[in-house]
């Protein structure tokens, strides 16, 4: 789950310093002006009804987790099934995969087609095996602590990244590749507990959503250099 939860705060991240809209600058970014920005991120991209039907192991055990939204006082709110048991519940249906459409649509609040109804029944077996989970919103809390480290260390990242160009200039970095940079930058030299190999395929990850083929290779060639900077 882990992984799930840091790719979601490197999508959040992605889109907050996407909006920011920072260019290369040796002026500290304004401390107030971030945090009135990214209150106002938060208020229109709230950690709610995220789709996540995600098999992991839990204490030895194959489970599934289905659904992710968000409660009060920052808590999210998940439901975990026995992989076996969810197999069970769901063979009968003839188009199990029609099936985890209308999961994800009913999870996300969005119209389910009418021949779907009889899923809920599906539903309802599924959710009654299902154990609930409330926990702390950690995607928000991470992709938080991934937005303030750009942002407090932007800086030195940026001229990392300006270092380790070749044939290009900085200021020719489109706006989605350089925050995809400066997000892998900033796991790899200033934050802990992430494999460099990591950041360097979840930065691969984001650009190939959002991004270009393109800017694999060159997002790909830009973090190995840094990567074998910072091993030095």
């Amino acid at each position: 789950m882990r992984y799930w939860i840091n790719r979601r705060a490197r999508e959040l991240s992605l889109r907050f310093m996407y909006s920011l809209d920072v260019r290369y600058t040796d002026e500290p970014i304004n401390p107030i002006d971030f945090r009135s920005n990214i209150m106002s991120f938060w208020s229109t991209n709230p950690i709610n009804n995220y789709y996540m039907l995600k098999k992991l192991r839990i204490k030895k055990n194959n489970m599934i987790v289905i659904g992710c939204y968000s409660l009060k006082n920052n808590r999210i709110f998940l439901r975990i099934i026995d992989y076996d048991k969810f197999n069970k519940t769901i063979s009968p249906l003839e188009n199990k995969d029609k099936f985890k459409n209308f999961l994800r649509n009913y999870n996300l609040n969005e119209k389910t087609d009418y021949g779907d109804s009889d899923f809920y029944k599906t539903l309802r077996d599924l959710f009654s095996n299902s154990r609930k989970i409330v926990t702390r919103n950690i995607i928000k809390n991470k992709a938080t602590e991934i937005i303030s480290g750009c942002v407090k260390n932007i800086k030195p990242i940026d001229d990392e990244i300006d270092q380790s160009i070749k044939n290009w200039r900085f200021d020719r970095i489109n706006s989605v590749d350089l925050n995809i940079l400066r997000i892998a930058v900033y796991e790899i030299l200033f934050s802990r507990g992430i494999p460099v190999p990591v950041s360097i395929k979840e930065a691969i990850v984001l650009a190939l959503k959002y991004s270009s083929d393109e800017s694999c290779s060159f997002i790909n060639g830009i973090l190995d250099s840094i990567s074998k900077r910072a091993l030095q």
